[in-house]
């Protein structure tokens, strides 16, 4: 039987100190990361390197950079690294709940107006959740997915990388909003043709909800067009009379957003909105526990006081 190699002298701590001072280019700003002392982490490389044999890093003055070895190394320690954190993750998957750190991103049209309903509900539910918010378009949110700087993401689309799993939790319908001079009574139902021929500003590109207003409309891009860089804009532009505009439910509930310059409308004549889902990594070891944490979300969504956000009538 053929002997092993011996790891003595090799921990995951040090693979990480390596990974940190490769990315930071520094010793110092690495251990400020990993919590330690710049000798510490100094001290540590080099008994690694004696242990390997070889030098990992190139010391120039205050800059380190990697050794045609350590690069080498470091491709083998991230491996190491990202197993060593699916083994914990799914040592906590094991409880059939979530503990411990989550990475949790949100578009920007929908962060600011679901999550201050659900937050609560949440921290209560998963007591030793940490939860760490992103929020980000939806290309960047399933970048980070794959990339595993996210754990799970709210998003508005089906994902498009194939390495992604989804589940559909709620229907959030689209609201017409119109300056006032348009003569609607507030809250009173307006028919799809109506939007049709109304002037409607749309978000800027890297926004999925301008997508989804242009497939309902069958609109395109229009010479000299004004678009809004943000959902926050796009409501300031309407409020001004520069046109009008489909809104998530959620965004327009609450007090007037508008401040009395422009009257949101639901549509009588047909289902317009958005699916809201939860997006995780196939290969999480924490599926299980992923999609019990959707559910728990459609389950909150669900609840009749919910209705009324829903609506945009709150």
């Amino acid at each position: 039987m053929a002997r092993r190699t011996s790891v003595a002298g090799l921990s995951l701590r040090d693979l990480e100190y390596i990974q940190s001072i490769a990315e930071e280019g520094h010793f110092g700003r690495a251990a400020d990361i990993c919590g330690v002392s710049q000798p510490a982490i100094s001290q540590q490389v080099l008994k690694l390197e004696a242990r390997l044999g070889f030098s990992i890093f190139e010391r120039q003055g205050r800059h380190v950079s990697l050794t045609q070895n350590g690069r080498i190394v470091l491709q083998k320690a991230e491996i190491l690294l990202t197993e060593a954190r699916e083994l914990l993750e799914l040592s906590l998957s094991l409880s059939d709940n979530l503990e411990g750190d989550l990475k949790f991103g949100v578009l920007p049209t929908l962060g600011p107006y679901l999550l201050p309903l659900i937050l609560k509900s949440l921290k209560a539910a998963y007591p030793k959740l940490r939860l760490s918010l992103f929020e980000e378009p939806t290309h960047v949110l399933e970048e980070m997915l794959t990339n595993r700087a996210l754990d799970a993401a709210l998003i508005a689309t089906n994902p498009k990388q194939p390495a992604l799993s989804a589940l559909e939790l709620f229907h959030e319908p689209f609201v017409f909003a119109c300056p006032k001079d348009l003569d609607l009574k507030p809250n009173e139902k307006v028919r799809w043709s109506k939007v049709l021929s109304s002037q409607l500003v749309l978000l800027s590109q890297e926004h999925c909800l301008r997508d989804q207003t242009v497939a309902f409309c069958d609109r395109i891009d229009r010479p000299g067009q004004r678009v809004a860089s943000s959902l926050e804009m796009l409501r300031q532009m309407v409020a001004l009379g520069e046109g009008c505009a489909l809104f998530p439910a959620l965004s327009v509930s609450g007090p007037d957003r508008f401040g009395g310059l422009a009257t949101t409308h639901p549509i009588a004549d047909g289902v317009f909105g958005r699916s809201i889902r939860l997006a995780w990594r196939d290969s999480d070891p924490r599926t299980g526990s992923l999609e019990h944490f959707g559910t728990f979300i459609q389950t909150l969504m669900a609840a009749p006081e919910m209705a009324r956000y829903l609506n945009g009538k709150a």
